[in-house]
């Protein structure tokens, strides 16, 4: 019997800038988001530390005003951004004597543009555009990842799993338009002739894995894995980042004369700390922060709390490994900083690893 088909936002990366052509469209790839309905008709609005009532975990507000800073998201606000949202929630921003708007995108705009402009004092985006928006003239610099994996996956049923990228071989793989960009890329960096794979193209919505219809589906291992298995199918994943194409996401990105403007500067680090502290206690409790996502931050986009909480908890598996363990959370490795420029070159986007700082998190006590 066939299944109704599930129900998700699409999730947007962002569209590649044209100059580039059809290989600068790696990783700006989409995937689908957790949600209760197909997506809002407009994008909603901004979300200011004023939206959200402080927990009494808040730490002491710092003396005198806040400034009034911007940040600008990838995407809605659901559980992606639950760092965010407990930061905001528990006082952390305040305390750092800031007033941070979160801006959520639903528009497919680019995140980088927003910031150069001035627009937002930080962004936080995808790998692939950023490289793209520096090839392109944009003097930026990354100052932190959120994930410390490539999410993107291959999804297969668990009855029939695709184990390794040489189990792609003969195989008939359901891969999104934006996507298929990404999926060649990988079949490259494992010596795989695309020739022996057949694509189908799909859409934003694993359910042909599920009918049998394509035998793996190309998606982000804290999302579609977790919609199938709400719907009772059983999967495999096969995470791209540990079988060939590895690289650091959820890039946290600022304009590079902003770490040089001793204002700016001190609150991109307040910032960031705020941001450490919320994501600490998102890691530690991510139902809590799934709630914040269905309940107040995204609650015109109808999510579902199970399915939010599911993805808060996979998601702490991209979050959080030995560096971030060692560093605190968001470092960047110089082995992670290579690994990811190889891939973006695999790909057909260069990027030099003098984009990457971790300055404003080893100032961070």
């Amino acid at each position: 019997m066939r299944r109704r088909p599930m129900a998700s936002y699409a999730r947007k990366a962002t569209t590649a800038i044209a100059a580039v052509g059809a290989a600068g469209l790696l990783f700006s790839a989409c995937s689908s988001s957790g949600g209760g309905a197909t997506g809002p008709s407009s994008t909603p609005a901004a979300v200011t530390s004023s939206d959200a009532a402080m927990s009494d975990t808040a730490t002491s507000e710092a003396a005198g005003p806040s400034a009034d800073i911007t940040v600008q998201l990838s995407y809605l606000e659901n559980v992606q951004f639950g760092g965010e949202f407990v930061a905001d929630a528990s006082g952390y921003y305040k305390a750092g004597g800031l007033n941070v708007r979160l801006l959520p995108d639903g528009s497919n705009a680019a995140v980088e543009p927003v910031v150069e402009s001035g627009k937002a004092l930080v962004g936080i985006t995808h790998t692939t555009p950023l490289g793209q928006a520096v090839s392109n003239g944009a003097d930026l610099k990354v100052i932190g990842a959120g994930y410390q994996k490539n999410p993107f996956c291959v999804i297969s049923l668990g009855s029939k799993p695709i184990n390794s990228p040489k189990d792609l071989i003969g195989k008939n793989i359901g891969v999104a338009t934006a996507n298929q960009p990404l999926f060649q890329a990988y079949l490259k960096a494992n010596d795989i002739d695309p020739s022996r794979v057949k694509v189908t193209t799909v859409q934003y919505d694993p359910t042909p894995l599920a009918d049998g219809q394509v035998d793996g589906y190309v998606g982000f291992y804290n999302n579609e894995p977790i919609i199938l298995d709400e719907q009772g199918v059983k999967v495999h994943t096969l995470l791209m980042n540990d079988s060939g194409l590895p690289f650091l996401e959820e890039l946290y990105v600022v304009k590079a004369d902003s770490l040089a403007d001793s204002t700016k500067r001190a609150q991109i680090t307040a910032f960031m700390k705020a941001e450490q502290l919320g994501w600490a206690e998102t890691i530690k409790d991510p139902a809590s922060a799934a709630q914040l996502a269905v309940d107040t931050y995204g609650k015109d986009l109808k999510l579902d709390l199970t399915q939010q909480t599911a993805e808060a908890k996979a998601q702490n598996e991209l979050v959080a490994n030995t560096d971030t363990a060692a560093h605190g959370l968001f470092w960047m490795s110089d082995d992670q900083i290579a690994a990811t420029v190889k891939s973006l070159q695999v790909g057909g986007v260069t990027l030099s690893p003098d984009v990457f700082t971790n300055e404003i998190l080893s100032s961070i006590s």
